[in-house]
C-alpha cells in the first residue's frame, strides 16, 4: 500500500508512540486524524508536526465510550475524512492494580481492549471505497503468558486479548482488510517522566540494548506492516530482547 493521500485514523496521537506513527505517516503523505481524549496542546502540537509533510485534522473523544466514537466519526464525515483506509489503535493507559481490584479489571478491560473493539468497529462500517485498508493495533510485550506483568495483572490481560482480537479479526477480515499488531516493551514516552532512576535503570538492564526504545522504533514499524500487503494477523514484538528469565 502506498500511503500518500491516504486517510489515516491514529487514536492516542497527541503524545508518546501515537505521535511518533502520526508524524512517520505524514512524511509518507498520509492524511492524518489525530484522535485525543484529554490532551489537547499535545494533539495540536502532534498536528503541527504533521503539516510539514501532509495534512491532517484533531478530534477528541472518550473511546470506551460508544456514543462519543459515534460522534467522532460523524465528525470526520462532515469534515470529509468518513473514508477511512487505515487504522491505528494506539490509545489505551497501562494502570497498576492488586488482583482483586475489580474496578481496576473494569476500567483496564474498557479502555486497553474495549476501546479498540468500539473503534474497530466503526472504522469497518464506516467504509464506501472498495479497496485495502489496513488496521495495526498498539499491545504490549506483557500480553504474551510468559512477559505478562504481576503487578499489572488487568492490564497485561487486556493487551493479551488484543494479540487475540487481532489474530480473529485477521482472519475474519482478510483480504479486504489486513490486521496486525506491534507489541512493544519499554519505549521512552511521557508516562515514564518522574520515574526514580533506580526504577529507570532496572528496566534498562532487562534488555538486550540496554536502553528504552524510542517511539519512532515502533512508528518504523507500523510503516512497515501499512506498506506491506503480504502480512496480516502477526504480532510484532519490539523488546530490545528483553531476558526472559529475569522478568518479573
Amino acid at each position: 500500500m502506498i500511503l500518500k493521500n491516504k486517510k489515516i485514523l491514529i487514536t492516542g496521537g497527541s503524545s508518546g508512540i501515537g505521535k511518533a506513527i502520526a508524524i512517520e505517516c505524514a512524511k509518507k503523505g498520509g492524511k492524518i486524524v489525530v484522535h485525543y481524549r484529554n490532551n489537547k496542546k499535545g494533539a495540536i502540537e502532534t498536528l503541527k508536526e504533521i503539516q510539514k509533510y501532509s495534512n491532517g485534522i484533531i478530534v477528541s473523544a472518550d473511546l470506551t465510550q460508544v456514543s462519543e466514537i459515534k460522534n467522532m466519526f460523524e465528525k470526520l464525515e462532515m469534515m470529509n475524512y468518513r473514508d477511512l483506509e487505515i487504522l491505528v489503535n494506539n490509545a489505551g493507559e497501562a494502570k497498576t492494580g492488586e488482583f482483586d481490584d475489580l474496578d481496576t479489571w473494569e476500567s483496564q478491560w474498557s479502555n486497553i481492549f474495549m476501546s479498540q473493539v468500539y473503534v474497530t468497529n466503526a472504522f469497518i462500517k464506516s467504509y464506501r471505497i472498495k479497496g485495502i485498508r489496513k488496521i495495526v493495533n498498539i499491545s504490549s510485550i506483557y500480553a504474551f503468558p510468559e512477559m505478562g506483568n504481576s503487578d499489572f495483572p488487568q492490564y497485561s490481560a487486556a493487551k493479551a486479548a488484543v494479540n487475540s482480537f487481532t489474530c480473529n479479526l485477521a482472519k475474519k477480515l482478510s483480504p479486504s482488510i489486513l490486521v496486525n499488531a506491534v507489541s512493544p516493551g519499554y519505549v521512552w514516552t511521557p508516562a515514564w517522566e518522574g520515574t526514580s532512576k533506580e526504577e529507570l535503570d532496572a528496566c534498562k538492564s532487562l534488555t538486550k540494548i540496554n536502553r528504552f526504545i524510542e517511539p519512532i522504533e515502533i512508528a518504523t514499524t507500523v510503516i512497515e506492516l501499512l506498506q506491506n500487503d503480504a502480512i496480516t494477523g502477526e504480532i510484532i514484538r519490539i523488546d530490545g530482547g528483553l531476558h526472559l528469565n529475569r522478568i518479573f
